[in-house]
C-alpha cells in the first residue's frame, strides 16, 4: 500500500461553512435499484461535500431518503417502469447551474430518458462531472447508434461531443463496450484510454487490479485496495468519492487518483476489521472518514 496520497487536501478553515465545501448532485436509480445512487451520495458526505442531493426517479425517493438524514433528495419524472423520463431531462437540467459537481450513472438503466440524460451532461461543461455504470453504458449506446463497424465507438469524429471537465470511471467490461477492446486484453484496454483521453482531455478511471487513472499527461498506478473490494456497489462508492472531491475543487486529474487512493484504503481499512470475504460495500463506506483523514495537510505545511 503506498505510504502517501497522490495529493494532499488542505486543512479547513476555522470559519468554514457546508458552501465551503461544494454542492454535489448525484443522478441515478431507478425502480429496485435505489441503493446504487444512496451509496454515492452517503459516500460523498463522507469524503467531505458539504451538501449532497441525490436526484431519483418519483417513486425511488423514500427509499433513497431513508438511507441517511443527511441525503437530500430530488424526485423527478419517471416512466412507468420507475426510470427517469424524457421529462426529467428538463426538470435536471435546471439544477445545473447551482451545483459544484455532478455525478451521474448508478443504477439509472440505459432507457431514452436516461440517453438524453447523458447527452445533456456531455454539453454542461461548465461543471465537473462524473459518468460510472450505466452513465456510461449509456455513453456506449449512442456510439454504437452513431457508427458502424468493428471499431466503430473509436471512429474519429464519434467522440467529439467529449471533453473536460469529465471523470469516466469504467470497469473492464463497461470500457469494452465504450472501446470495443475486450476486458481481458488490459494491456489494450490501456492504450485505448490514452488514445481517448488524448483527444478528449477526459480523465479515464481503469478499475481492476490495479486500477489506473488516465489522462493526456500519463497514467497513475494506484497502489491501495484489495480483492474484497469486488462486491457490489463498490464502485457506486467511488462514484461519490471523486464527485466530492471535484465539489471541493480539485482538478479532474486530481480528484480521480486521489478518490481512487482513498477508495481503496477505506477498502484496507475494511478488510482489516471484516476480513475481504464478508466485507461489503457498507463497510467501505463506514471506512471513509479514517481514510480520508491522512489525505490533509499537516500543519507544519502549511
Amino acid at each position: 500500500m503506498s505510504a502517501d496520497p497522490p495529493v494532499r487536501l488542505p486543512l479547513r478553515r476555522s470559519d468554514a461553512h457546508k458552501g465551503s465545501f461544494g454542492r454535489v448532485l448525484l443522478i441515478g436509480a431507478s425502480r429496485g435499484m435505489s441503493g446504487s445512487i444512496a451509496m454515492s451520495a452517503l459516500a460523498a458526505l463522507r469524503t467531505g461535500a458539504g451538501l449532497v442531493t441525490a436526484a431519483v426517479p418519483d417513486r425511488c425517493l423514500e427509499t433513497v431518503a431513508a438511507f441517511h438524514p443527511s441525503i437530500m433528495t430530488l424526485a423527478v419524472d419517471e416512466t412507468d417502469e420507475g426510470t427517469f423520463s424524457d421529462q426529467a431531462v428538463s426538470q435536471l437540467t435546471k439544477r445545473f447551474s447551482d451545483v459544484s459537481a455532478i455525478g451521474c450513472g448508478p443504477g439509472m438503466t440505459t432507457g431514452s430518458g436516461s440517453i438524453r440524460l447523458v447527452e445533456r451532461l456531455l454539453e454542461t461543461r461548465s461543471v465537473p462531472r462524473v459518468l460510472d455504470a450505466d452513465g456510461l453504458n449509456c455513453l456506449a449506446a449512442r456510439r454504437h447508434s452513431a457508427a458502424t463497424g468493428s471499431d466503430a465507438s473509436m471512429l474519429e469524429g464519434v467522440w467529439d461531443d467529449l471533453g473536460g471537465p469529465l471523470v469516466l470511471t469504467p470497469h473492464p467490461g463497461e470500457w469494452e463496450r465504450l472501446s470495443g477492446v475486450p476486458a481481458s486484453d488490459r494491456n489494450g484496454q490501456l492504450e485505448a484510454a490514452k488514445v481517448l483521453s488524448r483527444k478528449t482531455d477526459t480523465v479515464i478511471v481503469l478499475k481492476g487490479g490495479p486500477t489506473r487513472v488516465v489522462h493526456s499527461g500519463g497514467v497513475w498506478t494506484n497502489q491501495t485496495g484489495n480483492p474484497g473490494m469486488a462486491t457490489a456497489g463498490s464502485g457506486d462508492v467511488l462514484t461519490g468519492v471523486i464527485t466530492a472531491l471535484l465539489a471541493q475543487q480539485l482538478s479532474p486529474w486530481d480528484a480521480a487518483r486521489l478518490g481512487v487512493w482513498v477508495h481503496g484504503l477505506a477498502g484496507d481499512l475494511a478488510a482489516a476489521s471484516h476480513g475481504q470475504i464478508g466485507m461489503t460495500s457498507c463497510e467501505i463506506l463506514d471506512s471513509l472518514p479514517p481514510a480520508t483523514m491522512s489525505v490533509f495537510e499537516s500543519e507544519s505545511s502549511k
